[in-house]
């Protein structure tokens, strides 16, 4: 696997917020969005390769609970990913992605197994304000039939906001975050906060991590 790091933190987003997690951050992605936080995971060598059962054993022994496997996009390596996620015990795993790529079959292989380990995707879906407006709307099926995950939506402005309000009829049944980009600042936040209080299946979401200033 091409990975960028391996480090303890808080998680910072979704519905696992706020409790100790150990994160994996994957390197490389199929997108490059205008507001990316880790473009350093895009390209260039800023990567190591490690073994799916190397990782996992350093990960195993850690104690901590909550995994969160970002990037990048994992996805992009599915089949060295799937074989990691299999070797974990015992973890709640929150995988990110963008969602422009189909989660189902690797959920569905992951399922097969025996594991005690119990995963959920963190599934973005891109605004214009990213530049890549691109979701595998088969997603949407599945997460709300499977209950495996959300779904967020990050907005740069305003335009985004119009795009949130005609996809959420979409998502009636699945847990949905609305995340400001956070460098706009508080009266970004304002505004998105408005948007929320008006709609009635929707959170806001600030990323609690760069409020305390970790990683």
């Amino acid at each position: 696997m091409k990975l960028n790091s391996i480090f303890q933190s808080i998680q910072g987003e979704g519905r696992f917020q706020g409790y100790p997690s150990d994160f994996i951050r994957f390197f490389g992605c199929n997108l490059n969005c205008g507001y990316c936080d880790t473009k350093y995971t895009l390209s260039g060598d800023s990567f190591y390769s490690e073994t799916p059962e190397e990782a996992a054993a350093k990960l195993n022994k850690t104690g901590v609970f909550d995994l969160c496997v970002t990037g990048g996009e994992p996805m992009c390596q599915e089949d060295e990913l799937l074989k990691f996620l299999l070797l974990l015990s015992k973890k709640r795993v929150s995988l990110e992605t963008n969602g422009s790529l189909e989660l189902e079959p690797l959920y569905r292989a992951f399922s097969a197994a025996e594991t005690d380990s119990q995963l959920y995707f963190s599934t973005d879906w891109k605004t214009p304000g990213s530049g890549n407006s691109v979701f595998d709307e088969r997603n949407i099926v599945f997460l709300r039939k499977s209950g495996a995950g959300w779904m967020k939506f990050v907005v740069a402005t305003a335009q985004d906001l119009d795009f949130v309000e005609e996809k959420l009829q979409l998502l009636d049944g699945i847990e949905t975050y609305l995340s400001p980009v956070f460098e706009n600042g508080k009266e970004w936040f304002s505004l998105v906060e408005k948007f929320v209080k008006s709609h009635k299946n929707i959170r806001l979401q600030l990323q609690l991590h760069k409020i305390l200033g970790i990683e």
